[in-house]
């Protein structure tokens, strides 16, 4: 057997690593973070402990991981640019964007949800998130703007916040949830 290259050692260590952040994800959920430890997670993933530190210095390091991760996907795939003006088809594409991505991966939805309404994880994560967010934040209030609304920061919140509650209901009753017509509802209410 030939050695491995080094683009395969640095898949393999991608693949490892990836393991471990969704082991870590479950077990962060299901346990709280500051109720989990790193050999829970090590269990989960089946590695050893040790191998978790090749990876990441600490939990806290792999949960700042698990959030940015999860942001930098969401960003790129909303294609989020502030200094572009956000067209009619491109906010409704957000919308679509947002919704489907929770029907393509409703357990990653549910854990990262169930994570982020632990009290002691949120300053956390608004601290790994804002500077994240904050593109897609001007660039709906720029579109709220455009479109007239009197107080368009405050429609940007109320926007967020609706798609937010969309993706709960759906998450806890994906079976009976009308996805499609509650897409639409949200295309003429904002759109």
């Amino acid at each position: 057997m030939a050695p491995r290259s080094p683009e395969q050692f640095a898949e393999i260590r991608e693949e490892r690593k990836h393991q471990i952040l969704m082991a870590a994800l479950h077990v962060f959920a299901e346990d709280s973070y500051h109720g989990s430890s790193m050999a829970a997670v090590a269990k989960r993933a089946n590695v050893s402990k040790g191998l978790i530190y090749n990876y990441f210095d600490s939990k806290e390091e792999v949960l700042k991981t698990l959030i940015v991760d999860l942001f930098d996907e969401m960003m790129d795939l909303l294609d989020i640019d502030p200094e572009i003006p956000l067209t009619k088809s491109g906010f409704i594409n957000v919308i679509e964007v947002s919704i489907n991505e929770v029907v393509k991966n409703p357990q990653r939805w549910k854990l990262y949800m169930s994570l982020s309404f632990q009290p002691d994880v949120m300053p956390l994560m608004l601290t790994e998130m804002m500077p994240k967010l904050q593109p897609f934040m001007i660039m709906m209030s720029n579109y709220f703007v455009a479109q007239g609304h009197e107080d368009p920061m405050a429609m940007m919140r109320y926007y967020s916040a609706v798609l937010d509650g969309v993706q709960m209901h759906l998450l806890m009753d994906p079976e009976n949830f009308p996805i499609e017509k509650v897409k639409q509802m949200m295309i003429d209410q904002f759109a």
